[in-house]
């Protein structure tokens, strides 16, 4: 398990992705806290939760 330090930068707080974790840079988040005091990231972009709602409207090419 990689570990990370909060550090200030600015007026903000900063702690830093380890590429291993294969973030694209730009990816935009909310974050809450949770009430073990853990910070959770949650993508803005909704995950299809399933094949037909990734597929909606998609209408596929003949071959």
């Amino acid at each position: 398990m990689d570990t990370t330090k909060a550090r200030i930068q600015g007026n903000a707080l900063v702690v830093t992705i380890p590429k291993s974790l294969g973030v694209e840079p730009s990816t935009e988040y909310r974050f809450s806290k949770e009430s073990d005091g853990s910070l959770k990231l949650t993508p803005t972009k909704k995950v299809p939760e399933t094949m037909t709602k990734l597929f909606k409207g998609w209408h596929g090419k003949d071959k």
